[in-house]
């Protein structure tokens, strides 16, 4: 993302949208993109695809937002092809909803042993992975609440 096009006019965008969880507004954001110089045809395109999920809309739009939220979009997705043993099994869009499934539940299974691992090999991974997954959707989680949570692989 070239920080040229981050004017504020497509910074109050976002933030309208992150903090509404709302996003209606993306083909203006498109727009303003594009005012601001954004030649980025596949960028522009997601922000005007009507059918675009609401977690592949939050995922563009913490890209647009600013660095840290882009780069915490960029690590989940990592993370995400880390714990799939590049299979594939393991999505940006699967780790957000199993994360919101986790909270609601207390508890978060993995299908492989590298994503239940990475949890039990330190308290700062569990902290990393929350910290990024709260800055994209919103949702923080408390150190409490975190804790509680437990992990455990379905093999």
């Amino acid at each position: 993302m070239n920080s040229k096009w981050r004017t504020s006019t497509v910074r109050a965008l976002c933030r309208r949208m992150l903090d509404l969880r709302q996003f209606d507004a993306l083909s203006i954001l498109a727009d303003a993109l594009e005012e601001a110089g954004c030649d980025d045809s596949e960028l522009l395109a997601l922000c005007r695809d009507p059918a675009l999920k609401p977690v592949s809309a939050e995922r563009t739009v913490n890209l647009v937002y600013s660095d840290e939220t882009a780069a915490a979009v960029q690590w989940l997705e990592r993370f995400a092809q880390e714990i799939g043993y590049e299979s594939g099994h393991y999505t940006y869009e699967y780790i957000v909803q199993a994360g919101h499934e986790a909270i609601r539940d207390g508890h978060y299974c993995w299908g492989t042993d590298a994503g239940a691992d990475f949890f039990r090999k330190s308290d700062d991974n569990r902290r990393e992975f929350f910290r990024n997954w709260s800055l994209v959707t919103g949702v923080v989680i408390p150190e409490e609440a975190q804790e509680g949570i437990t992990f455990s692989c379905a093999c």
